[in-house]
């Protein structure tokens, strides 16, 4: 079913995405509320103020396809989703893979209840026919040629279904997002794909890092809150987590011994709250919460889990069993 877009409407910044750095009157365009196809809001979300005069150059620019890029869980996917939510405007959401065909974006025939074929529009197209958004997540695992099909319509040239013969004209507030982690990435991501050069230069480029100190703590303690852990609590167990990360994330880029992956923001997240849960029982048995719950926040190898041990450790002014 095609999405009726409603009214146009404009969201003051400060307001709409808690963003005090903001000039007062700063507005941006989205939609009226009311649209299927609009990802739910996380009001346990923080944005970032770079990220956000970067999408927000992009978006009010009027250009069309932005690729992002940036390790595992650093927060791609879920920058593009909540900018959709608070402005109310749908988003097609692609997992792409290296058996993603481009006909699956763009579109195809397909049999009739009647025993015909009819055209069906892909996410994609109807990105294009209604003036929305399309995500397309791990772009780079794409095959070069498939990606190579979109080049057109990432463009905003018109484009004709040669099964049909109809010419279709992205509407003028279509884009497209495209999400991936790097091919040279030190983090062991596999199956990625350098892209064709002409393909490559239809995108603005965005580099996404994990976030701020300072607001990871925030988005944690955030989660933490919504489980209506007390507050002191949840702010010590944030600090602690999140300074943890930040540690192993330099020991990584470092190259140190053992530290074979970043700890990402996901990981951080899950890690907090296992040990807001085993908390009480470890402390039963006189036995650190945290050094226990990061075993079942994230695989990871001896050696790595050893590492991320002596950082826990040193954070948090004690060891596996208590002891200062």
């Amino acid at each position: 079913m095609e999405t009726k877009l409603t009214a146009q409407q404009r969201y003051n910044v400060r307001s709409t995405f808690g963003l005090m750095e903001a000039p007062e009157t700063a507005e941006i365009p989205g939609l009226a509320p009311g649209l299927t196809g609009v990802p739910p809001c996380d009001n346990t979300y923080v944005f970032d103020a770079e990220r956000m005069r970067q999408l927000t150059m992009f978006w009010v620019g009027g250009f069309k396809a932005l690729l992002i890029e940036g390790d595992p869980a650093a927060g791609k996917t879920s920058l593009i989703e909540q900018w959709h939510a608070r402005l109310n405007v749908p988003l097609y959401k692609v997992p792409c893979s290296p058996t993603t065909e481009s006909f699956r974006l763009i579109g195809q025939l397909l049999p009739t209840e009647d025993g015909k074929l009819a055209w069906k529009d892909g996410p994609v197209l109807k990105a294009c026919r209604e003036g929305t958004s399309v995500l397309l997540d791990e772009y780079n695992t794409l095959d070069p040629g498939e990606a190579t099909a979109l080049n057109m319509l990432l463009e905003g040239y018109s484009w004709t279904i040669p099964e049909t013969g109809e010419t279709i004209l992205p509407a003028k507030t279509t884009r497209f997002f495209a999400t991936q982690n790097a091919v040279d990435s030190k983090a062991a991501v596999a199956g990625r794909n350098i892209q064709d050069v002409a393909n490559d230069d239809r995108f603005s480029y965005m580099e996404v890092d994990y976030l701020k100190p300072e607001l990871e703590e925030a988005l944690v303690l955030r989660h933490l809150l919504a489980g209506k852990v007390d507050k002191a609590v949840a702010e010590q167990i944030s600090k602690i987590c999140v300074k943890v990360a930040n540690n192993v994330r330099v020991a990584f880029r470092q190259d140190a011994p053992g530290v074979d992956k970043p700890l990402s923001t996901r990981v951080v997240l899950r890690w907090a709250k296992y040990t807001v849960m085993y908390q009480s029982v470890m402390k039963a048995q006189n036995r650190s919460g945290l050094h226990y719950a990061i075993r079942q926040a994230v695989r990871m190898s001896a050696a790595m889990a050893g590492a991320v041990n002596e950082q826990i450790t040193a954070v948090a002014g004690y060891d596996e069993d208590m002891n200062s």
